[in-house]
């Protein structure tokens, strides 16, 4: 019988958090607001809203900006709570990180996926960064009104948001990790001067 390492998937996703946090406290300028890797419960998802909020009001931003990135962030950790596979120990893990540059505010997340969901993420992500504003629309609200909402949410509909909200393409990458599971990253860019 095969035992199987249950702490390689947090110790790959964590050695994954880290690196990206180190990569933003060496970029000139940006600044890391709030970080947080492990699960995400719905009062943590609260807690990191409402802190994130404050900081983005203190920071004189424009209040535009505040609310689209704010929505941003809210739509996104919902994601990892509602989408996010769990690991071998049946967390849920995940990671999210706020920063802030002198153009832009970043906020990347992460969770676990099912490997077999990786090319149709990768595919729907591709379209909707290649459509236009008109485009954006009329794909959201033809979901919105056509198409079945799964019983964990909404067929795509939050990547729609996020993207139409951003006003820039979403970045995304895959890491394969031991034990068959799948770490997908979501990175969103919101210009700070709308």
């Amino acid at each position: 019988m095969t035992s199987i390492d249950k702490s390689i998937t947090a110790a790959e996703i964590r050695e994954i958090f880290q690196n990206r946090h180190d990569s933003f406290e060496s970029e000139d300028g940006r600044k890391v607001l709030i970080s947080h890797f492990g699960t995400f419960s719905q009062d943590l998802v609260s807690s990191l809203s409402s802190n994130t909020e404050e900081l983005l009001i203190s920071s004189g931003d424009k209040r535009m900006v505040v609310k689209r990135l704010f929505s941003i962030l809210i739509e996104g950790l919902q994601n990892i709570r509602l989408h996010g596979e769990t690991d071998y120990s049946g967390r849920q893990l995940g990671y999210l990180i706020v920063a802030r540059g002198k153009k832009d505010y970043r906020v990347i997340m992460a969770n676990i996926i099912n490997p077999d969901d990786q090319d149709k993420v990768e595919k729907y992500l591709e379209d909707i960064n290649h459509y236009s504003a008109a485009e954006l629309k009329e794909t959201y609200l033809s979901v919105l009104t056509n198409e079945f909402l799964s019983q964990k949410g909404g067929a795509g509909l939050g990547f729609i948001t996020t993207r139409m909200k951003s006003g820039n393409p979403l970045r995304h990458s895959f890491y394969a990790l031991k034990n068959d599971k799948m770490l997908f990253t979501f990175d969103v860019q919101v210009d700070r001067a709308l």
